[in-house]
């Protein structure tokens, strides 16, 4: 079908009585408002959304009854008329009865129908439009057709293409939403007078709540843009409301509605790196607070608002004030802070208050009361009303609202027991509370505690950086003490709270599950909580599941065992063979994994951690999936590899980590071969002696996967304003990335891949500052280790004139940054050095055997052409 769009501008109306226009006057005068838009139980936007999932036809008959009542409904309501239209279209062989109830439906009342249309603006011609654009094969071909035309479309239809279900699995698709909600419905310059511009308050929330999801799983930088889409509406509702509405104050409340709505949305942590984005999530609604601060009547800040910003400060790095603190916290209990000099004594308890807490203050001082889930900010935040707590960057935990709010108490309980610096301390505030029995999510964290591992001595870490247990300071304890203030084993604490009557789930699960010591182990826990065991069982080894019963395992439980599955699988031990049933463990979890995250699903488009499981478990250096060579081993884990990633890619696009893993199977089993050469010359995988093998063959799939991933992750610009600092392509580009990728390249023998690595690397060089600023140390260590990755196995191999122009960009990015240079010699050999397996090495060493003989062989033909000429 073709857009139908030609006919769309002829006039509406006639001086003249017609038939078509009676139809139409008697319409509204028998009818009312009720009976041609009448309120349904279920909005019939999302049945509408519902039928264009295309899901399977058991999903499809689960919702058979919706779609019937539908299909029988008269009035003229725009996602009705649509679907009706849509289901007439459609092949109903398998739904006999919808089939009926639309050759039931009178011509003439249809046409009657579709002529009241025309005093709204609409038309036939329209309707048909809707359908060609929900008719596209996924959601990414929905919004292209949806912005096919630079005319403005419903809102129900925009509303269809934003359900949670329908998931785009390109960037570029959030982009065009983005773009046609600013030009629309948040612009400044767009004509107040067109109906069907008009966007009111509460729509604008509903349509900004699914922004956020799509924004959050696929592109989580753009919150700040979607921000500035916030801001700009919030300033034209005194234009879209009126005089009337200005004077009365209902444009002033519509505004703080929005406003504090925002507020609250952009605290949700993102599905990707939640807590390196909740810098953007800062900035976001840092821009609205800046925005309520320019306007002549500020804007009411609610308590809800006011808890969201607590909740994003509580992830985000410490300030350089905040650390100042953090490095005076006494090593007892609790972590008074020290004056190590003068200017310590003079600083006040203000003073040494986090920005959480600080909010938490200006919360109370505008009239709102604190409440327990306010403490529990306040305790990982570095403060309670009693005495401070290590400020611990962390997610918001979890809040209990209506009937169960009262349960926010063991929010509070488990905030302190995650508030401190080891398992010691974490067991002192756990048994802080002796007259009440802690539940599950309280077990969850001294669970977390001790299971945790100890921290490397850094003087970069600081208390509340990072998970790890702090040394414990035994001050002058006896032995009886120190074993009285111990913890106990995590399977005596299990016990302990299995005879309390307390069953593991949440949190306290997952975390079980995915640490136990066996695969049996993991289903006893599963056993133990209130999943239903006859589904439980369908997880074992060898049993065929059902997809009924998976799916009555909770996501984030399921997503545990196959994490387990994971970690079980073993490394190769030698020559030793392994048993099946070890072997079997990957596969079991891919094949659980690709039963129920299937692409045409919810779940499978939007969840991805069981495929980054799978993945980070494959491109485990020693990692083995059948018995028998290590090349051969490391083959066969690539092609798994590959063929999930093409699966995973199907479900929800391009991911970063899967990259990342990608590049680190290629290396893993370029490595393997590297190993089994007995000469530098032999290890040249470009001869002609590995032209035919298994090896050359995967290899230059892999080869051939990592370029487009990188190409699709880099190749498309996107414009970015004001200070939403979004990188110059859609896909975050991180300093690891860069180093594995380079690794990868240099270990298959790109050169031309690793030069042109490097010009965009150049090119973007400040975005890459940037995401390196974002991870600290650790990012400007990676980029480091990427310049000397390049250096030691590109540079050898470089023209003249390739490495005069390379090192030309690099003086002028150094005489702007002088921490952007090329790595010294001895630098170099530091990075080669630091390669414990001895690839780094043995790459070094063939590429250098490469340059000598090509070196002799120049001066041996240059030889031989002078003895000629002479």
């Amino acid at each position: 079908m073709t857009a139908p769009l030609s006919r769309l501008a002829k006039p509406l109306g006639s001086l003249w009585t017609t038939k078509a226009s009676l139809s139409q006057t008697l319409s509204h005068v028998t009818g009312t408002a009720r009976r041609r838009f009448p309120r349904q139980s279920e909005s019939p936007t999302r049945i509408l959304a519902l039928r264009t999932q295309r899901k399977h036809p058991v999903a499809r008959s689960r919702y058979g009854a919706m779609f019937r009542r539908v299909a029988r409904q008269m009035n003229e309501r725009l996602p009705v008329l649509t679907l009706q239209k849509l289901l007439k279209l459609e092949d109903l062989q398998d739904e006999k009865g919808l089939a009926a109830i639309l050759e039931q439906v009178d011509p003439n009342i249809w046409k009657d129908r579709l002529n009241s249309l025309a005093t709204r603006g609409w038309s036939e011609e329209h309707i048909d439009h809707w359908v060609w654009i929900l008719s596209a094969e996924d959601a990414d071909a929905r919004v292209r057709r949806f912005v096919f035309t630079d005319t403005p479309q419903p809102v129900f239809l925009l509303m269809v293409l934003l359900q949670n279900s329908h998931s785009f699995r390109s960037f570029e698709s959030l982009k065009l939403v983005l773009d046609y909600v600013n030009k629309f419905y948040c612009s400044r310059e767009r004509p107040i007078h067109d109906l069907r511009l008009a966007l009111m308050p509460l729509t604008f929330l509903r349509l900004l709540r699914r922004l956020v999801g799509h924004v959050y799983r696929i592109w989580p930088r753009a919150i700040v843009r979607l921000a500035q889409l916030a801001k700009d509406y919030i300033q034209t509702i005194p234009r879209l409301a009126g005089d009337y509405r200005v004077k009365n104050g209902k444009a002033y409340r519509d505004r703080c509605l929005v406003f504090n709505y925002a507020l609250v949305s952009f605290s949700r942590p993102s599905y990707i790196e939640p807590l390196l984005q909740r810098d953007f999530n800062w900035r976001a609604q840092r821009l609205l607070l800046s925005m309520s601060d320019g306007l002549e009547s500020p804007l009411v800040i609610d308590k809800a608002s006011y808890r969201s910003i607590r909740k994003v400060m509580i992830g985000l790095r410490k300030s350089q004030a905040e650390r100042e603190v953090a490095m005076r916290y006494a090593k007892t209990w609790p972590p008074y802070r020290q004056d190590f000099d003068g200017h310590d004594v003079k600083r006040t308890p203000e003073g040494d208050q986090t920005r959480s807490v600080k909010a938490g203050v200006l919360m109370q001082e505008a009239g709102y009361e604190e409440d327990e889930y306010d403490k529990a900010l306040g305790a990982l935040g570095g403060s309670t009303t009693e005495s401070p707590t290590i400020q611990t960057r962390s997610l918001p935990p979890k809040e209990w609202i209506g009937d169960k709010e009262s349960n926010n108490f063991y929010t509070l309980w488990a905030s302190k027991v995650r508030a401190t610096r080891n398992a010691r301390e974490a067991w002192k505030a756990f048994t802080s509370f002796s007259d009440v029995e802690p539940t599950a999510q309280v077990y969850a964290e001294i669970l977390m505690k001790l299971r945790a591992r100890a921290a490397t001595p850094s003087i970069h870490l600081l208390p509340g950086d990072a998970r790890e247990n702090l040394p414990i300071h035994d001050a002058n304890y006896s032995e009886y003490e120190l074993a009285r203030l111990s913890p106990p084993t995590r399977d005596e604490l299990y016990s302990h709270m299995l005879e309390q009557g307390i069953r593991p789930n949440g949190t306290c699960l997952t975390q079980l599950v995915s640490h136990a010591s066996s695969v049996e182990e993991g289903l006893h826990y599963l056993s133990d909580s209130p999943i239903n065991s006859t589904s439980v069982t369908h997880l074992s080894l060898f049993k065929v599941p059902a997809l009924e019963h998976l799916h009555k395992i909770p996501l984030m439980a399921f997503n545990s065992y196959i994490q387990l599955l994971c970690r079980l699988q073993p490394d190769r031990r030698g020559a030793e063979r392994l048993g099946t049933e070890e072997l079997y463990r990957i596969r079991h979890a891919i094949r659980l994994v690709s039963m129920r995250l299937r692409p045409d699903t919810t779940e499978g488009a939007t969840f991805r951690p069981p495929w980054q499981n799978i993945a980070r478990a494959l491109a485990r250096p020693y990692v083995a999936v059948i018995n028998g060579a290590q090349i051969d081993n490391d083959i066969v884990a690539l092609k798994m590899f590959l063929h999930c990633y093409a699966a995973a890619q199907k479900c929800h696009g391009i991911d970063g980590e899967l990259f990342i893993y990608l590049c680190r199977t290629v290396q893993k089993l370029v490595l393997s071969y590297l190993e089994l050469c007995n000469s530098p010359i032999e290890a040249d995988l470009q001869s002609p002696a590995m032209s035919d093998t298994r090896l050359r063959a995967v290899l230059d799939e892999a080869q051939g996967v990592m370029r487009t991933t990188f190409s699709k992750m880099t190749m498309v610009p996107v414009e970015s304003g004001g200070e939403s600092l979004l990188p110059s392509c859609g896909h975050v580009i991180t300093p690891i990335q860069l180093h594995m990728y380079m690794r990868a390249m240099a270990l298959v023998d790109d050169v031309t891949g690793m030069v042109n690595l490097m010009d965009w690397i150049f090119r973007n060089k400040d975005v890459i500052a940037r995401e390196a600023q974002l991870r600290g140390n650790r990012g400007h260590a990676m980029m480091a280790k990427t310049l000397c990755a390049f250096e030691a196995f590109a540079g050898p191999k470089l023209d003249m004139d390739k490495r005069v122009e390379l090192d030309a960009r690099m003086n002028d990015i150094t005489e702007v940054d002088p921490s952007w240079r090329w790595p010294t010699a001895e630098e170099i050999e530091d990075y080669i050095d630091l390669d414990q397996r001895g690839g780094s090495q043995r790459l070094h060493q063939k590429i250098i055997a490469q340059w000598w003989q090509q070196d002799a062989g120049r001066k041996e033909s240059g030889q031989e052409q002078r003895t000629a000429a002479g």
